[in-house]
């Protein structure tokens, strides 16, 4: 679920989701006669006091231009005027359309064609040998064009100065709900000069939260913006700004304390991020941004503190772009019931109409999905032979592979996205169908299960492993689309049907579709009928005739994986027998999953 392969990208995705609307904008504001054009790079930009060379393809200055409107703009022009380094730092470029002239750097953008393009060729920043630790320069950034209002931005540069590398974090395991810790964030001062305070930025998950925040720290909640940044799913983040006042000298190391975290029922997989700087505007840093479109509160605990603290794991050196992130991953002892529900509403033919399937996380933990997909389950429909999709929705696919190979024929089986990579409690999505049947009075049910990238895989499981569900029984369920006749219904010879009787369901491993079993209905008569001992099924209703609406669970025997075995008529076949219960226009069944779960 959270690989160490992608832990540190991903983190530092969600970490940095908005961190691009921190980046300082200068626009001059557009007129009637054309578009403005726009500039966005840091107002500081902080570099090692040695001398460094540019590796390939790298950079420190990131900086991007844009126009506004929808037209592009042709014939765009950077200019970067770096007479204010002179003793101080050097700034080239490599690749792209970028001539060096003296103190001048011009760079031909061609057009702009977006609000935030990149600039073609790389910049970099190394220092002037012998430059002083915390000596500051400026740059003179210009974009002009034709017929277009131009954009300057000033940034400054920093040589040496204070700057902050911080040190990974242990996950915590086996993390109680309800119970609080401390996180280690520690970090270290490795610039030149001494450092007046610590900016502590704080961005946190549900599952987490601090009961009191310290006097010296904001905080604010923001209802999805990750999920609006392209994520993929809106996640109410918790963000925090604390300004810990105090000399950091050089080298020093230290440890954020009195920042507790509470562990929440939300909890399964969940992470708080921390992000240290030397001041509001440094590089990376995401409070500009987000006091412009968040509202903070002061906390009003005791204040946090930056206790010298040992050495032991901080990396040395000056950070690279990432040097001042660390994150506290929690792993939670708590799991989250998945479920899927699922009715037939007939037309007045009763050989149509449409099948609704509802995936939901009935809580109480919300599950968080950040190795890219493992524990993003979706849903699985498998129609009978007799039955046709004449309406799937677009979140809906057909599936004609078995464990990843195609088949030569088609399988009538129909795979639904029901979330996302992040499903807090409480989520749900409904995929409705069009469904014909084929004329007949045999029994047909679908079978709609739980399946994600491992157990569409490997052989064993119909369902899909989720570990963290504590009640797996209702990942598959069958929905009938179609029952035995009711009572006084003509025949096809037209004799009457055989009169309702009590349904004895098969073990999935009987193809026959005989077997025994006991059944108990409960109607509006209160009436109760049980046949011999087996697997137990319940049905609830208001009346025993057509239309009325109840619920059905059946209790399978394991060992069967007749839906996935590509067959159209095996699961009908197999669960003709328990397929008998009459359930209306909104019926729905709950089995057992077969096959064994994975530890």
């Amino acid at each position: 679920m959270n690989s160490t392969r992608t832990r540190r990208v991903l983190g530092a995705a969600a970490a940095t989701a908005v961190a691009a609307l921190s980046v300082g904008t200068l626009a001059v504001p557009a007129h009637a006669a054309g578009p403005a054009l726009r500039l966005d790079v840091g107002p500081m930009i902080k570099i090692s006091g040695e001398p460094t060379t540019q590796p390939q393809f790298g950079e420190n200055v990131f900086l991007r231009a844009g126009r506004t409107g929808t037209a592009p703009v042709q014939n765009a022009k950077l200019t970067l005027d770096t007479t204010g380094l002179d003793g101080i730092a050097v700034l080239t470029v490599s690749g792209g359309r970028c001539v060096t002239a003296a103190r001048t750097i011009t760079c031909d953008l061609a057009y702009l064609n977006s609000d935030s393009d990149s600039v073609p060729g790389s910049l970099w920043l190394s220092a002037v040998p012998g430059a002083r630790a915390g000596t500051k320069g400026v740059v003179h950034a210009a974009l002009t064009a034709p017929g277009a209002e131009s954009a300057n931005k000033d940034f400054s540069v920093e040589v040496g100065g204070a700057v902050f590398r911080a040190a990974e974090i242990a996950p915590r395991t086996q993390a109680k709900v309800g119970s609080t810790f401390t996180p280690a964030v520690r970090f270290a001062n490795r610039g030149g000069v001494s450092a007046a305070r610590a900016i502590v930025e704080i961005m946190m998950l549900p599952g987490l939260k601090v009961e009191n925040w310290p006097s010296n720290c904001e905080y604010a909640t923001d209802p999805g913006q990750i999920g609006q940044e392209g994520f993929g799913a809106p996640i109410a983040t918790t963000h925090a700004i604390c300004t810990v006042e105090g000399e950091i000298l050089p080298n020093e190391p230290v440890r954020l304390n009195g920042l507790d975290l509470t562990v929440t029922s939300e909890a399964r997989y969940t992470f708080t991020d921390f992000m240290v700087f030397t001041d509001p505007d440094a590089p990376g840093a995401q409070g500009p941004a987000l006091r412009r479109r968040l509202a903070f509160e002061h906390g009003t605990g005791a204040p946090a503190t930056l206790p010298r603290d040992s050495a032991e794991g901080i990396p040395s050196g000056y950070p690279d772009i990432n040097g001042h992130f660390t994150e506290q991953e929690v792993f939670a002892d708590n799991g989250a019931d998945f479920g899927l529900t699922g009715s037939w509403t007939p037309d007045s033919s009763g050989r149509a109409g449409t099948l609704s399937i509802t995936a939901t996380n009935r809580g109480p933990a919300a599950i968080f999905d950040r190795s890219g997909g493992d524990a993003t389950p979706f849903v699985r429909i498998q129609l009978p032979e007799g039955a046709s999709v004449t309406d799937l929705p677009k979140n809906c696919r057909a599936n004609n592979r078995v464990q990843g190979v195609p088949q030569d024929h088609p399988l009538n089986r129909f795979d639904c996205d029901a979330f996302a990579f992040y499903i807090a409690n409480g989520a749900s999505s409904t995929r409705v169908l069009g469904v014909k049947l084929d004329e007949g009075t045999v029994p047909l049910s679908a079978v709609v299960s739980f399946q994600n990238e491992v157990s569409d895989l490997e052989d064993g499981y119909p369902s899909a492993p989720m570990s963290w569900d504590p009640d797996p029984d209702n990942n598959r369920i069958k929905v009938a689309l179609r029952s035995l006749p009711l009572p006084g219904t003509p025949a096809p010879d037209g004799g009457a049907g055989a009169p309702e009787e009590p349904v004895v369901p098969a073990p999935a491993a009987d193809s026959t579709g005989t077997g025994s079993g006991s059944v108990t209905g409960t109607g509006s008569t209160g009436g109760t009928a049980t046949t011999a001992a087996g697997r137990t099924a319940t049905r609830t209703g208001t009346t025993g005739t057509a239309g009325s609406t109840g619920t059905a669970t059946l209790d399978l025997a394991d060992g069967g994986e007749l839906a996935d075995s590509g067959r159209g008529d095996a699961v009908p076949l197999a669960w003709a027998s328990a397929t008998a219960l009459t359930l209306g226009g909104a019926a729905f069944l709950t089995s057992r999953r077969l096959g064994r779960r994975r530890s």
